[in-house]
């Protein structure tokens, strides 16, 4: 059985049950002193013993809810284009987006789920596992957070450009300068800095504005922010084109973007 042999929405409880599962057992690698193991891959990022436990527990959940669907996962080997160019559904998954804020313990990592249809995210799942906060989103069905057994529905926060004070979620290790330009087209924007997938659902929520970002991330990196934030009034577009971000590209890593709330004189 595919996905789509079950409507969309079935599949939440589960791909919930799953993602709780993962932060669990993530959390008692992070709350136990010692227990965190740091190796390096070939390019020199980092991967953890978390990531690795995270990756099999997710794998072999998503092998049971939706049986015959390929993944992408950041920390599996990628399959060639050839071999997923026609692939009309796949999973897109980050185990642990944010490595860095784990090591570092500051809390700024998540677990990302993405189910890709023709290019597009169709859900998205995004776990957060020190705040115990879950945020999905299916297509045409809005976005919500839950967490212990409540859940709200999430609202992108509504601006024009010429607001005055609009506010700005950047990486910090974003080059800031080259995007010095692009601040100065705003009234007095206010900059605050947060890492990883953290930026998606604050514009989701309506903590944040506008999130730029001229890193060439990957897909897994943006594919369930990207949907969340689209279903919660808000866009994710390419800076070059304004067009939405696609999927299953040949090349993974993503064109510099901008996610925007609900935004009302766009373009």
């Amino acid at each position: 059985m595919t996905a789509i042999g079950r409507e969309m929405k079935e599949l939440i409880p589960e791909l919930s049950e799953l993602c709780r599962e993962v932060m669990e057992e993530v959390m008692k690698i992070y709350n136990e002193d010692g227990k965190l193991k740091v190796n390096r891959k070939t390019d020199g990022s980092p991967v953890t013993n978390a990531d690795m436990i995270a990756n099999e527990i997710i794998v072999n959940g998503l092998k049971k809810i939706t049986p015959g669907i390929p993944i992408i996962s950041e920390e599996l080997p990628l399959p060639e284009y050839r071999d997923r160019k026609n692939t009309e559904y796949l999973w897109m998954v980050d185990p642990i987006d944010g490595t860095y804020g784990l090591i570092e313990r500051s809390g700024d990592f998540t677990i990302n789920l993405a189910l890709i249809k023709d290019r597009e995210p169709i859900i998205g799942m995004v776990g957060v596992p020190v705040s115990g906060e879950i945020y999905r989103a299916v297509a045409g069905g809005g976005s919500q957070i839950e967490k212990n057994g409540q859940y709200r529905q999430l609202e992108a926060s509504v601006f024009s450009k010429k607001d005055r004070g609009l506010r700005f979620i950047c990486s910090p290790n974003q080059e800031m300068e080259k995007l010095t330009n692009y601040f100065e087209k705003f009234n007095q924007p206010r900059l605050k800095y947060r890492s990883g997938t953290i930026k998606f659902l604050m514009v989701a929520s309506g903590q944040a504005d506008i999130y730029p970002s001229i890193r060439r991330i990957n897909e897994w990196d943006t594919a369930a922010g990207q949907l969340i934030i689209e279903e919660a009034g808000g866009v994710v577009l390419r800076a070059d084109n304004d067009q939405p971000l696609k999927y299953n590209k040949p090349d993974l890593r993503n064109p510099p973007f901008i996610a925007y709330g609900d935004i009302k004189d766009f373009p």
